[in-house]
């Protein structure tokens, strides 16, 4: 199957918190009218797990389904994150029933029947490194995370781990998240599934879509390799250095009004 274009595509967007998270700005009203303003389908939504509980979890299931229709669907999900595991968060995306998972092992062994689709998150944060369950059976390891990497480029080293996880299961593939707490800043990186896809999730896992980004197009196996993964290190390291000249810049600037 050719892959979607942006005019062919149902659009969708995925790691996105609602004010269910603590940190979160948005209402799942201002999310749905956010998505409608912008053509958006389709909204895998990845509120913080330790933000709720069973009875919150019904609610938040029950109103995302209250909101969605033809035009823009609400995927309830969350985010897990586990003690003992520093940087290790989990997301459960299209989760329909509470779990309450202690462990990685636990996540992987409750996801497979409350969850439709599962991606490990920003893995620069666990420094790319998987328990082994996780690397065994998570659905998707997220690439580009648009916080953590900047909606200009993906990370090297997580599509590296992504290219390692497939080298024993060809079957996990690599997205991009907004990782998004406030829609008033849009990253504007976007996953495009077939404008006839009606299950986002299903195509998700079957690889049936594409990530969008500013500048750059990324397949679900992320076949960048050799100099592509090289010349991407280094385009991030020109990035990093030119964000470290504006942030002095501008810190020197403020200290100068200060004076």
């Amino acid at each position: 199957m050719d892959a979607p274009t942006v005019t062919d595509s149902r659009i969708g967007i995925i790691h996105v918190h609602s004010n269910y998270s603590s940190d979160g700005k948005d209402s799942l009203e201002t999310l749905r009218a956010f998505a409608l303003a912008r053509d958006i389908s389709w909204i895998g939504l990845t509120d913080h797990a330790e933000d709720f509980t069973a009875d919150r979890f019904a609610e938040y299931v029950e109103r995302c389904e209250t909101l969605s229709d033809l035009k823009v669907r609400l995927i309830p999900g969350l985010e897990f994150r586990f003690a003992g595991f520093t940087g290790l968060h989990l997301l459960a995306l299209g989760l329909t029933h509470w779990m309450e998972p202690g462990t990685p092992d636990d996540f992987i062994r409750d996801a497979r029947h409350a969850s439709r689709f599962t991606i490990a998150a920003h893995p620069v944060l666990c420094d790319y490194q998987l328990p082994v369950s996780v690397a065994e059976s998570i659905d998707a390891i997220e690439v580009w995370n648009a916080v953590y990497n900047t909606r200009f480029l993906p990370d090297p080293k997580a599509i590296r781990l992504l290219h390692a996880c497939r080298a024993r299961r060809s079957a996990v593939v690599g997205t991009a998240g907004l990782d998004q707490h406030d829609s008033r800043n849009d990253r504007e990186i976007r996953v495009l599934v077939a404008l006839g896809e009606m299950d986002p999730l299903g195509a998700l896992k079957a690889g049936r879509f594409v990530s969008v980004g500013r500048t750059m197009r990324l397949e679900p196996d992320v076949p960048l390799a050799g100099f592509q993964l090289v010349a991407l290190t280094l385009a991030r390291m020109a990035l990093q250095f030119a964000e470290r000249l504006q942030h002095y810049g501008v810190t020197a600037f403020r200290k100068g009004l200060a004076r």
